[in-house]
């Protein structure tokens, strides 16, 4: 088995194994063979004034100085400038097809509805297995808007753990 550094983009399940062949757990980013600290991280990207029965590509890039396991996703959007309560909180009509650019693997065979696979704040979607992302990978999203609303706002959280390379 490649060790987990050169294993760019790998989902992990918890019995995943590190570089020395050890059982890695819940925690692949604790390994003191590969990452000196780790952190909470979110990774967060927005686009505003989302017409609606429109497209629009989202991307962004892990830091190079860290790896990121992507454990969770969340979703916000607002219909106008005001901010919304629990009760009211929107579901986007859209769609998300996520990508991570530098390995060339797609998260899904089509477009997926994001309430589909985006959770909220106080209820985040959380990943089937925790997705690896390495230093400077390009993650991009195309995102489109399915309904008849246009969102003055929307906000997608990528929500892991960066863990800093040895």
């Amino acid at each position: 088995m490649l060790p987990m550094k050169m294993q760019q983009n790998q989902q992990m399940s918890p019995s995943a194994v590190g570089a020395k062949g050890q059982p890695l757990g819940q925690t692949p980013w604790a390994d003191p063979s590969l990452y000196t600290a780790a952190t909470f991280y979110v990774y967060e990207v927005d686009t505003v004034n989302f017409l609606n029965q429109t497209s629009v590509p989202l991307t962004f890039q892990i830091a190079q100085d860290s790896d990121f396991f992507w454990t969770k996703f969340c979703a916000f959007a607002l219909e106008s400038s005001t901010a919304t309560s629990r009760s009211g909180d929107q579901l986007p009509a859209c769609t998300a097809l996520i990508a991570n650019t530098t390995t060339g693997r797609q998260y899904s065979s089509n477009p997926v509805p994001l309430p589909n696979i985006a959770g909220n704040a106080q209820f985040p979607f959380i990943l089937p297995v925790m997705t690896l992302w390495a230093a400077t990978s390009v993650i991009q999203i195309t995102l489109f808007n399915e309904g008849d609303i246009e969102y003055s706002n929307l906000q997608l959280s990528f929500i892991g753990v960066k863990a800093f390379s040895k």
